[in-house]
């Protein structure tokens, strides 16, 4: 059944893209007919064959791209509700791991993911989800055992698959543990199969940092370019400024760190850059020290006095909020120029890295199908 309707969907695709010369995914507005095309073939299909996984895992991916999410839920818990007794444990999985997707930022999301990996799918989506959700928990609540589990899941799925994504998030989660040097194998093997990959030098040259190999760091930092890679998409392989240059501070090369910050300084609220503060006062540019620090200073008395006079607010309360936190900020730029000036205060920062969050829908018709 699902080559049937690949068929049909590729012929609506096709016919759209001759005719645009454009993905029919870059413009919802004139791909919105298509999709509802689409959404009455496979509705008029499901009328037919009601207990096909199939037709209904397809149907609730169109009705996602038609921005009825709700809509998609209730398909597939209706659908696994009903048919339970009769679908294999492959299908439940498959219908989990969907529903596990639907369900972004809920328990519920958990829940479908780990009912899937009860029943052992087989989808590589099932353990990619489970790892990026856990590391996701890891990121906000700091966590080890969430990391831990990310990894555990990272693994589950590179028995399924070899691909880039997978063992990347392998070695970002070893990275994130203190595991540099087993972060750093992978990372080097990804190199040699992706050379010069941008993404890729900035992971090794951060394992060199956090082993101690300042000039094998600073060689690969030097070979990084900053932007989005020109010979790969995938989000993590759009690099930032700021994660070459803090790499430089931490290394100690405070001359290095400065140069490569000041090419980007502009295009940041730095008042809250300890460690740009340090250096200049290290490296005994005063004169720029006082005038950071002042610049900063008056913008947010600025931001104060404006907040005061504003009449926009819904209530006091709103507008006393505001201005408690203007005063939060000017208090603690305050005390870390005088912590930087008088204390002898070193600001440390921690390099970190993240996985390639991605799509981990089974039966996505924008990516797996």
């Amino acid at each position: 059944m699902k080559k049937l309707i690949k068929e049909f969907w590729n012929v609506l695709k096709s016919e759209y893209e001759n005719k645009h010369k454009e993905n029919i995914f870059k413009n919802y507005s004139q791909t919105e007919h298509v999709l509802e095309n689409f959404r009455t073939y496979l509705k008029d299909l499901f009328l037919k064959y009601p207990s096909n996984v199939d037709i209904v895992c397809v149907l609730a991916s169109v009705e996602l791209e038609l921005r009825y999410e709700k809509n998609a839920i209730k398909l597939l818990e209706d659908f696994v509700l009903k048919y339970n007794e009769v679908i294999n444990d492959v299908d439940k999985a498959r219908i989990y791991t969907n529903l596990g997707f639907y369900y972004e930022a809920d328990k519920k999301q958990d829940d479908y993911l780990l009912k899937a990996d009860k029943l052992n799918s087989p989808f590589i989506e099932t353990y990619k989800g489970l790892a990026l959700t856990s590391f996701s928990n890891y990121e906000r609540n700091k966590i080890n055992e969430d990391l831990y589990k990310s990894l555990m899941y990272f693994e589950k799925a590179l028995k399924i698959t070899n691909d880039y994504e997978i063992q990347f998030g392998c070695a970002v989660c070893l990275f994130e543990m203190k595991e540099y040097q087993k972060a750093k194998v992978i990372f080097e093997k990804l190199l040699s199969e992706y050379p010069d990959r941008m993404r890729l030098l900035l992971c090794t040259a951060y394992c060199e940092v956090y082993l101690g190999n300042k000039e094998e760091a600073i060689y690969y930092l030097k070979k990084v370019e900053v932007g989005q890679d020109e010979k790969y998409y995938l989000t993590t392989d759009d690099i930032a400024d700021y994660q070459v240059f803090e790499a430089y501070y931490i290394l100690g090369e405070y001359d290095l760190f400065l140069e490569e910050c000041e090419k980007a300084i502009l295009d940041y609220y730095f008042a809250d850059w300890e460690h740009y503060y340090y250096t200049l006062w290290l490296k005994n540019k005063y004169e720029k020290f006082y005038e950071c620090v002042s610049k900063y200073k008056d913008e947010i008395l600025q931001n104060i006095e404006e907040t005061k006079m504003d009449d926009d607010f819904s209530c006091e309360e709103e507008k006393q909020d505001y201005i408690k936190s203007y005063e939060e900020d000017l208090e603690k730029l305050i005390t870390m120029s005088n912590k930087i000036q008088n204390e002898n205060y070193k600001p440390i920062i921690k390099l970190e890295l993240y996985p390639e969050y991605g799509c981990f829908l089974v039966d996505c018709i924008r990516h797996n199908f």
